[in-house]
């Protein structure tokens, strides 16, 4: 007598607490991100045209006054989430949590490397002065 073969249990794929959690810190991350860039670096802007023409930035903060530093992080951190979604509808839950912790990773590299960017100016300057 053979035995009937024992049913296979649907695997439901959906979002994962960890995932929806994951993605609202990436969203955080950005959203402090781009609001870095419309309210806090437009000051920053401002006292840097003030040090005159011949003053020379450092290439970290001429990419943060640029926007390249806090949107293009934000931007990259959204993208990261996103694939982590999309890769979690399809069932491979590791790589989409790799995804999410990446999106947090390069989000805060990007705050880290924002306030370091506007600030190197003002140490360089800082370090110069004699007393």
């Amino acid at each position: 007598m053979t035995t009937p073969a024992e049913p296979q249990e649907a695997r439901v794929v959906g979002l994962n607490p960890v995932d929806f959690v994951l993605a609202l810190v990436v969203a955080s991350l950005a959203t402090a991100l781009v609001l870095l860039d419309r309210l806090v670096l437009p000051a920053f802007a401002k006292m840097y045209d003030e040090f005159g023409s011949n003053a020379v930035l450092p290439l970290v903060t001429r990419a943060v006054v640029a926007h390249v530093t806090p949107l293009g992080g934000a931007a990259g951190a959204i993208a990261l989430a996103v694939a982590g979604m999309f890769v979690r509808k399809r069932g491979r839950g590791r790589l989409a949590v790799a995804l999410l912790c990446g999106g947090i990773a390069l989000a805060l590299g990007a705050v880290g490397l924002s306030f370091y960017g506007l600030y190197a100016p003002v140490f360089d300057l800082a370090g110069k002065v004699q007393p």
